[in-house]
């Protein structure tokens, strides 16, 4: 392709919102770690997506086909108070932070069942709130 030789429109999103497309016969909930599969689309989190945010709202694909809708996403770098998980302390501040499915967070690399398993890297515990809530410093991939 050849230079540019006079000005071009460029969009910039820096919202930090995405909007993947949607595994067919799926319903992500609002709230829920959302995962991108193999192929491209949106689901829960489960073992093996790679982490893509937090769903914004609850989009309902149940009858439809991969990609018939959308759901909207926080990515990028954020904040967030996670009440999936009490273990952590003030020890913990820094700590790197996994998942295997879309309301599961944990400071190992194991599944909730103890077994080894694929897991994401989403984040690291930010701060602990007076309540003893986990403050966590959500990282997306690039998606």
């Amino acid at each position: 392709m050849a230079a540019i030789t006079k000005p071009q429109m460029f969009n910039e999103n820096t919202s930090g919102l995405g909007s993947p497309k949607v595994k067919g016969s799926t319903t992500i909930y609002k709230g829920a770690m959302v995962g991108i599969t193999t192929a491209g689309f949106a689901q829960p989190f489960a073992t093996g997506n790679f982490f893509a945010g937090h769903a914004l709202e609850t989009v309902d694909n149940s009858a439809g086909a991969d990609g018939a809708v959308r759901v909207p996403v926080r990515r990028g770098v954020y904040w967030a108070k996670v009440p999936v998980f009490a273990s952590a302390t003030v020890a913990n501040i820094g700590d790197p932070v996994w998942t295997t499915s879309d309301n599961h967070a944990d400071l190992t690399l194991t599944d909730p069942t103890g077994g080894p398993t694929t897991t994401d890297l989403v984040g690291h515990v930010s701060d602990i709130d007076a309540d003893g809530g986990v403050i966590m410093r959500f990282t997306t991939r690039n998606n």
